[in-house]
C-alpha cells in the first residue's frame, strides 16, 4: 500500500527574484495520509529533476511541522502541525530559493520521509498491508517559463514595511491562507504584502509605526496615505462604505466579501488583476470603469476589514474577486531597499541601496519615489 497520496497545489510555479538577491519558487504541496494510522512527516527532499536527480534543499521535521497546515483545521491559537490524522491531508508550505535564474531546476520532485502510529482498533486485515514507515515520491513541478509582472509601487515615500511578506521559512498571515475555492484549493495570498509605515530611527519596532495615541488611526504614519495604481489599468471593482475601525478592535464574524474592507480592484491586463485592501472609508477617487495610468492616486490607505492596525494589503491575482484566484507573483521597478525590521528596531544591512526588479521580501523597509504630478 502506498500511505501517502502527494501532489503539488500550485500551477507552475514563476521565480520572483527577491530583495535578497536570490530567485524564489513558492508553491505548496497537499500530503493525504491515505493509511489508517496518525502519520508524522519526518522529512522532505527537495529533487532536482525526477527520483534520481540530486537533493536541492531538505526540510527537517521541526521545520516540516513549523510550516504545515492541516486541511479543514481552524485553530483558535495556530499551532505546530506534528501528527497527520489518518484519512486527513496536511498542506506543506515550500520555499525554495536560488542564487541564480538560470539556476532554478525545470522541474522538481519529492520525497517524503514518514512514520507511522499504531492501527486504531476495530480495523480489518486490510490496515495490516500498511508499513511502521515509508519514504515516497510525489509533488512533482514544473517551473514556469513565464517572468514575474513588473510594477511601480503602490505606495510612495519612505519607510514602508513590508509586513507578512515572502520569507523562508516562515508560515505567515499570507502563506498559510490555501483556501479551497471553486472546487481546487488555491494560495490566495502567495505574494500579498500587508504595507505599514514605520519610522527606522524608533526603537523597538512596535513604536516605530505610530506618534502619538497608539489607539487612533490617525497616530499611524501609514494611515491616510495616498495609494497609487501600480500599472496602467480599468477599475473593475470599488467598495468604499465599510468604516475604518480602531487600532487592535479585529472585528469579528465579518462575511467572507467584507475581509478586505473597503477596496479598488484594477484590471491591470493579461488576465491579472491588483488588490488593495483595507482602504480608508469614502477616500477612492475612482469608479467602475474608469481607466488609470501608473503612479495615478486611487484611494486613501486606511484600516477597514479584517486588521487591527492601519495598512495596505496588496497583491496580484488571477480574479477580479479577492481571495478566490491563483496569486501571481510580482516585482517593483525601482526602489531603495533600507534594511530589515527587527524586534529591536530598524537594521540596516550591506545589501542596503538602489534595486529594480525585486519583490521587497517579509519584514524588510524600503523607500519608494513619489511620483511627479501635474
Amino acid at each position: 500500500m502506498s500511505p501517502l497520496i502527494i501532489s503539488a497545489i500550485a500551477p507552475d510555479p514563476i521565480p520572483v527574484k527577491g530583495s535578497d538577491n536570490r530567485f524564489h519558487v513558492d508553491y505548496e504541496l497537499s500530503i493525504l495520509n491515505f493509511s489508517p494510522r496518525p502519520a508524522t512527516i519526518t522529512k522532505v527532499e527537495t529533487l532536482g529533476g525526477n527520483e534520481n536527480g540530486p537533493v536541492l534543499s531538505t526540510l527537517t521535521q521541526p521545520q516540516i511541522a513549523a510550516n504545515s497546515l492541516l486541511a479543514g483545521d481552524y485553530p483558535a491559537s495556530p499551532a505546530s502541525v506534528t501528527v497527520i490524522p489518518p484519512g486527513n491531508t496536511l498542506i506543506l508550505v515550500l520555499s525554495d530559493a536560488y542564487a541564480a535564474r538560470g539556476a532554478v531546476p525545470t522541474a522538481v520532485t519529492h520525497r517524503v520521509f514518514a512514520t507511522f502510529g499504531p492501527v486504531p482498533s476495530g480495523q480489518n486485515y486490510l490496515s495490516t498491508f500498511y508499513p511502521d514507515q515509508a519514504a515516497q515520491i510525489g509533488g512533482s513541478v514544473l517551473t514556469s517559463k513565464l517572468q514575474p509582472v513588473v510594477i511601480g509601487p503602490p505606495v510612495e515615500g519612505n519607510g514602508w514595511l513590508a509586513g507578512n511578506g515572502l520569507a523562508d521559512g516562515e508560515l505567515n498571515t499570507h502563506r498559510s491562507a490555501v483556501l479551497p475555492i471553486g472546487g481546487r484549493i488555491s494560495g490566495t495570498e502567495r505574494y500579498a504584502v500587508d504595507w505599514a509605515r514605520v519610522d527606522p530611527a524608533t526603537k523597538p519596532i512596535q513604536d516605530a509605526l505610530f506618534k502619538g495615541d497608539p489607539s487612533k488611526n490617525a497616530s499611524y504614519l501609514a494611515f491616510g496615505q495616498p495609494l497609487l495604481a501600480v500599472a496602467d489599468g480599468t477599475v473593475v471593482s470599488v467598495v468604499s462604505d465599510q468604516p475604518d475601525i480602531a487600532p487592535g478592535e479585529l472585528l469579528g464574524g465579518l462575511p467572507f466579501d467584507q475581509l478586505t474592507g473597503n477596496r479598488v480592484v484594477l484590471d491591470i491586463g493579461h488576465g491579472v488583476f491588483a488588490l488593495y485592501a483595507h482602504m480608508e472609508q469614502n477616500s477612492m477617487t475612482v469608479k467602475v470603469g474608469e481607466k488609470v495610468k501608473k503612479g495615478e492616486v486611487i484611494g486613501r490607505l486606511g484600516n477597514s476589514g479584517n486588521t487591527t492596525s492601519p495598512h495596505l494589503h496588496f497583491q496580484l491575482m488571477r480574479s477580479s474577486l479577492p481571495l478566490t484566484g491563483d496569486n501571481v507573483p510580482w516585482e517593483i521597478e525601482s526602489f531603495t531597499l533600507v534594511g530589515t525590521a527587527r524586534a529591536a528596531g530598524v537594521v540596516s544591512g550591506p545589501d542596503s541601496g538602489p534595486r529594480s526588479n525585486e519583490l521587497p521580501l517579509g519584514n524588510t523597509v524600503s523607500n519608494f519615489a513619489t511620483p511627479a504630478r501635474s
